[in-house]
Order: C-alpha cells, then sequence, then structure tokens
C-alpha cells in the first residue's frame, strides 16, 4: 500500500516478506498461480518457512478450483468459493484464536467484523412458504405466422399495432402474429393481409426463423413482445388503467371505481389472507393504488414476471400529473411495509383480478391462447432470515392507516421487484 512512483515494487515485496510478514495469505485461483510472480513468492514463502520453523506460514484462500503448485499441493485452503463470510470467519479465527497473531493498537478485527454486520440478516431454524412473482405458462399458443399486406397497401398503417386486434411484432416488410387472416383476407378492421407462412411456437422458440433471418434469441424477445401485448389487453379488459414512468414502463393499476376499497380475501393452497389493494390517506388528501407491471421471460423458464409499485392519484380517478411528487410519495409511503404485505397484495390483486380461478387465459388470435397458471410459483425454505429489528415470519400484519405513518419524506424506497 505503500508503493509509490518510480519504486522497485518486486523488491519491495519480497523485503516485505522476508522482513515483516506473520503469515502469507495466497488469494488462489488458476489466473494468479499462473503468474511467475505469484510462484517466485511462493518459493521466498517456503524458506521462510523453514527458517522461522513454521509449516503454516502459507495459507491458501481458494476462491476458485486450481491445481496447486508443488510447495503448497498438500497445504490446506480455507474455501472461499461457496460464500465470503464463511470464508473470512475461519479465516479469522485462525489468525486471532489459532495463531494468536498480535493485532496493532487501535484496529481491532473484533470491532470491524462488529461494524461489518450492522444491518445483517440472520437466520430462523424454521421453515418458510416463498412466493414468487413469476406467473409460469401452463399452455403456448401452437403456430406463429408472418403475415404481408397486399401490394400498395401501406406499410407503416399496417404495422401499427393499435390498429390491430390481435398482438403483432412488426418484422422486415409485415408482422409475426398468432392470428391469421378472415375468410375475407383481413386480419384486423379495414387491414387486408395475406399468410405467408407459418411454424410451430415451439420450433420457433428453440431455432428462430431462418426463412426471416430472425436467430434463435430474436424470436425469444418478439414472443416476450407478443407475451406482454398479450397480458396488457387481458389487463384492460378488467379495467386497469396505464401509467408510464420515464423510463417508458408502464404500470396497470385500478381506480376506485374498478377496485373494492375494501380488503379483499383471497384463498390460494398453503396461502390463504386478505388485504387492501387500494387506499386514502386524509392526511395527505392522496389515494394509493397498488400497480403491477409485467414482462415475458423465456429462461431459465418460460414464465412472466410481475413487478410491484404504487401510483398515487388526488381524486382517486387520474394518476398525479407531476411526476415529483409521485416519487416522492413512492419513496416514503410504503417504507414500513414489509415483504409479508407485498406478498399478500400481490396475491390479492391476482384473485380479484382472475375472480379466484386457478388459470388466466390470454386471447392472442381467435382460436390460440397463452394460458398461465396460477399463483404464481412458490418454495419451501428449511431456514427463514430476518434482518435486523425483524421479527419471525407469519406475524400478523393488518393494514394500517396512513394518517398514522410519520416521515413523509423517508430515505427508505419500496422494491419494484420483490420476492417475497
Amino acid at each position: 500500500m505503500r508503493l509509490h512512483g518510480g519504486a522497485d515494487w518486486a523488491r519491495e515485496l519480497e523485503e516485505a516478506l522476508r522482513k515483516r510478514a506473520i503469515k502469507m495469505l495466497v488469494v488462489c485461483t488458476p489466473t494468479g498461480l499462473d503468474q511467475q510472480g505469484v510462484r517466485n513468492e511462493i518459493e521466498i514463502a517456503t524458506q521462510l518457512a523453514r527458517e522461522l520453523n513454521d509449516r503454516e506460514f502459507i495459507i491458501p484462500l481458494r476462491l476458485e478450483s486450481y491445481e496447486a503448485p508443488f510447495r503448497i499441493a498438500q497445504t490446506q485452503y480455507i474455501d472461499f468459493s461457496h460464500g465470503w463470510a464463511a470464508g473470512l470467519a475461519e479465516l479469522v479465527e485462525l489468525l486471532t484464536n489459532i495463531h494468536k497473531i498480535p493485532q496493532a493498537p487501535g484496529r481491532s478485527m473484533g470491532d470491524w467484523l462488529s461494524a461489518q454486520s450492522v444491518g445483517a440478516t440472520r437466520l430462523v431454524q424454521r421453515s418458510e412458504r416463498l412466493t414468487s412473482n413469476w406467473l409460469m405458462f401452463r399452455r403456448l399458443p401452437h403456430y406463429i405466422r408472418y403475415c404481408e399486406p397486399p401490394s400498395g397497401f401501406l406499410l407503416e398503417r399496417f404495422q401499427n399495432r393499435t390498429l390491430h386486434r390481435w398482438p403483432i411484432a412488426p418484422v422486415n416488410t409485415g408482422v409475426l402474429t398468432f392470428a391469421s387472416p378472415d375468410r375475407d383476407g383481413f386480419l384486423a378492421q379495414d387491414i387486408p393481409a395475406r399468410n405467408v407462412s407459418d411454424m410451430p411456437v415451439r420450433t420457433f422458440l428453440n431455432d428462430g426463423w431462418g426463412q426471416l433471418s430472425i436467430a434463435p434469441y430474436e424470436a425469444r424477445r418478439y414472443f416476450s413482445d407478443l407475451g406482454n401485448q398479450a397480458f396488457e389487453s387481458f389487463l384492460y379488459s378488467r379495467g386497469l388503467t396505464s401509467y408510464e414512468s420515464s423510463g417508458g414502463r408502464r404500470a396497470w393499476w385500478g381506480n376506485i371505481k374498478t377496485v373494492p376499497h375494501v380488503q379483499i380475501p383471497f384463498e390460494w393452497p398453503q396461502q390463504q389472507g386478505r388485504r387492501q389493494i387500494i387506499g386514502t390517506s386524509a392526511k395527505r388528501q392522496t389515494h394509493w393504488h397498488y400497480a403491477v407491471s409485467a414482462h415475458v421471460r423465456t429462461a431459465p423458464v418460460r414464465h412472466l414476471r410481475m413487478s410491484a409499485r404504487l401510483i398515487f392519484s388526488d381524486n382517486g380517478l387520474d394518476a398525479l400529473a407531476d411526476a415529483k411528487r409521485m416519487h416522492k410519495l413512492r419513496r416514503s409511503f410504503a417504507k414500513s411495509w414489509r415483504n409479508a404485505r407485498w406478498r399478500d397484495m400481490q396475491l390479492a390483486f391476482l384473485w380479484w383480478l382472475t375472480g379466484g380461478r386457478s388459470e388466466i387465459e390470454l386471447p392472442v388470435s381467435h382460436r390460440q391462447r397463452m394460458v398461465l397458471a396460477l399463483p404464481t410459483v412458490g418454495f419451501t425454505a428449511p431456514v427463514s432470515v430476518l434482518h435486523l429489528g425483524e421479527e419471525p415470519p407469519d406475524e400478523d400484519d393488518p393494514d394500517i392507516e396512513l394518517d398514522d405513518w410519520e416521515g413523509f419524506l423517508g430515505e427508505a424506497a419500496e422494491d419494484e421487484d420483490a420476492v417475497s
């Protein structure tokens, strides 16, 4: 740490190793151990180990799998490859309690470790059900089609999404769609089209479409685009309104005429409860609305991933036009809400959205559907994780009157893509 411009760093390092080192920690990775300078320092340390009569002078730290040089082939390493915390704890125990290496005054390792642990999580030995924000695809459309307009028809109009009833994705001189032209040759009202070719959806996702010069990764992107359109059309059909953020991301929410202004009971397998997804604060004269954004993903499995956020309105009907005020409210309103609350709001929202059904059907043509399974994917963990100050999970977390909250301009922000 004291090297400066013009210094002979190799000589400085050798001198530090020979004259000032109590132990040598070798950070072991294949790339690092392949360097001649590192091997030279291991040779010097091996010589020092003999002179000091310290067989444990060299302590390897395993960051990745490696082939040990001859000099340390039989030396046991400390494993950092499966977790920094476990490796550091073992190293500190070795240096302070086993080798009893003296510490310089004012530089207590214990104080440093205590400082690092502030705000850390702790484990509780009890199982906990984890609810994700993933909706799995239960069924895909069978075919995807490539359609083009007749000669002379304006391409810009043909590829205009707002003029089509079903999802489309502009490609080349036509569109990708799950729909096909009707008997009169129309893909949408006043939009004539001809079906150029079609392909099984699963083949499209795996292999792309060579005839259209669409690579597999592009095919999956087009599929996501079409799926997003289908889901947003479904949300619109349920009376939800979209709010577009500055980044272009749209969140869908219900107003006071659409969503019940009471707690919504839900009863999914292994998950029962009730939550509000809309509320008011008389003190601040504002309404809050639970909102979701969604994006179809094809990896690691095909699913639709939802993200939660809050939208605010003065009258319960129209989202705030003041973006700065919306941002301040979003950062402060939900700072006391825990993961369990966001989880239950998601479950209540889906129950209301679907009427408690076990799947969501997304029409993508007159005959084809995408089908999503409900509820969201769940997991069971053998332990529970608690943040500093949290109580064990499954506690009663009732809806709290917003007027009772303090700290309007708090710094904590809600997690917009939480998996609780």
